[in-house]
């Protein structure tokens, strides 16, 4: 739209914010061929009937990004701010090695861009990011999880460019895996880095401390824990903590802070793909970012949706190149711990190009009551404009007709 090539390997996040559904691209082992070589894009949708335009674009060595919408009510002393500020914020891959955070003014358009950290020789990237209200100080921060550099936290200051103080140093760093995602269970901030999972301690010198590592050996080429998420102890007292394993031994995972971060296998991956196709894939990566709530027809409690890709390669110590299923699927966890398989289709399309990999999850910012779905992944194989986004209301996404 307006003369603005739109194109990409992948969507790697649909986000809700202001009313409009954005997207974040990637462009990810792209052979663009005769088109333009673009970096990576934020799409937006400014309403359901409406085609999708480019909202901002990234230079070609920016490959990659996360997306996240970000709401401040107070300011970096913990003052209540005279009306909530809600912020978009883009966090693009960098092959330069610079971590940078882009905020996206709501009044003017104008997106500007914040440094976190420089490192030589190296890609740099944010991976995640989160918010979190320190229980001692209420001094709400916005966490951005980069490597190489480390975990750096900011404070809305209307003052600076782009309206958020980043700290100059990282209050946590020396890991040597991404940051995957942040989650709030008990009230505490909590990130997965593999092997371990951090919780934050508040206070006037917050700091973090390591709660969970994960048992065994963990494939090297494995992200370790995905898709952070909370959700109530099944006891009905408390919150626990669920996570994805990407891998070889693909599992989904409850963590019990209460329980001293016991960890319960909720779902074997790996065996229940299998029981479901008849043939149990060889490694599988499920929750890519997060896991996103449902409500369920009936007043009968709240489903967790998780995209999914699995590979029956037998060759690990890289990412698999090949036996990836075409299909996008995506697990339905019900509150009670039942656990379902679906696919996307889409009626119109025969045959269905191959969407291999469900990404993202978003419940609609228009009508509350249709679920976008985007995604795909080259696998280390060169692709173009493979990247998709469909909708479906939510009966269909959970009844699969």
């Amino acid at each position: 739209m307006n003369g603005r090539f739109m194109g990409g390997t992948e969507i790697m996040h649909l986000v809700a914010h202001a009313g409009r559904l954005y997207a974040a691209t990637s462009t990810l082992w792209d052979q663009p061929g005769d088109d333009p070589a673009v970096g990576a894009q934020v799409l937006v949708l400014d309403r359901p009937d409406a085609g999708w335009r480019v909202e901002y674009e990234f230079a070609a060595r920016h490959w990659r990004m996360s997306l996240v919408s970000v709401t401040f009510t107070v300011d970096g002393r913990g003052r209540a701010l005279p009306a909530p500020v809600s912020m978009l914020l883009a966090a693009p891959s960098d092959g330069q090695g610079h971590a940078t955070i882009h905020a996206r003014d709501e009044a003017s358009g104008v997106w500007t861009e914040m440094s976190l950290a420089r490192s030589s020789g190296r890609a740099s990237s944010v991976r995640c990011v989160g918010m979190h209200r320190d229980r001692i100080t209420g001094i709400e921060r916005v966490f951005a999880g980069t490597l190489p550099g480390g975990l750096y936290s900011g404070v809305y200051d209307a003052d600076v460019p782009g309206r958020i103080r980043w700290s100059e140093s990282p209050e946590l760093s020396g890991y040597k895996a991404r940051p995957m995602a942040f989650a709030e269970c008990d009230g505490a901030l909590h990130v997965a880095i593999k092997p371990c999972l951090y919780r934050l301690v508040d206070g006037e010198q917050p700091r973090w401390e390591t709660v969970y590592t994960l048992p065994g050996e963990v494939t090297r080429i494995s992200s370790g824990l995905r898709g952070l998420t909370t959700i109530a102890h099944p006891s009905g007292h408390g919150e626990s903590l669920l996570a994805a394993l990407e891998g070889e031994n693909a599992r989904i995972v409850r963590i019990d802070p209460g329980d001293g971060y016991r960890e319960t296998v909720d779902l074997d991956v790996l065996e229940f793909l299998g029981e479901q196709g008849g043939r149990r894939p060889g490694y599988a990566i499920v929750a890519y970012d997060d896991m996103t709530p449902v409500p369920l027809p009936g007043q009968r409690g709240t489903a967790l949706l998780m995209g999914l890709e699995a590979t029956h390669s037998t060759e690990h110590a890289t990412h698999p190149k090949d036996g990836w299923e075409p299909e996008g699927r995506y697990l339905i966890r019900h509150p009670e711990g039942r656990y379902e398989l679906r696919r996307i289709i889409d009626p119109t399309l025969d045959p269905m190009p191959p969407l291999v990999s469900t990404r993202t999850i978003r419940v609609s910012p228009f009508d509350g009551e249709t679920i976008y779905f985007g995604g795909y992944d080259p696998n280390s194989v060169p692709a173009h404009n493979t990247g998709w986004v469909f909708c479906a209301p939510l009966e269909t996404v959970l009844s699969g007709d």
